[in-house]
């Protein structure tokens, strides 16, 4: 099964008062680690891989989150279907093609 996910994480609480650009480097290590294909956006990361590879990849960005922030928010939206992998670049290249 294919899933393209999209996700947003960062700490409500926190020891610091600074920028989240920290926490979100964490986060995208975590996932460059997993070895998924993703995208890094101005509000959130996209992946892409096997339903239960993803989530765990997500799951382990929250912990590590969670280790050392007592709050976290996180919003995701996910698209799992039967088929190919390589939906998060075809789902973009569509919409360009109808723009042409």
């Amino acid at each position: 099964m294919s899933c393209v996910a999209t996700f947003s994480i960062f700490p409500l609480e926190r020891t610091d008062e600074g920028s989240l650009a920290p926490y979100v480097a964490r986060t995208i290590a975590i996932v460059r680690e997993s070895g998924l294909p993703y995208e890094l956006g101005a509000m959130g990361t996209v992946i892409e891989g096997d339903f239960d590879k993803v989530m765990a990849t997500i799951k382990r960005c929250h912990d590590d989150m969670r280790n050392d922030c007592g709050r976290v928010y996180l919003t995701l939206a996910v698209d799992s279907r039967s088929g190919e992998a390589g939906r998060m670049q075809s789902k973009v290249d569509s919409v360009g093609e109808l723009l042409k």
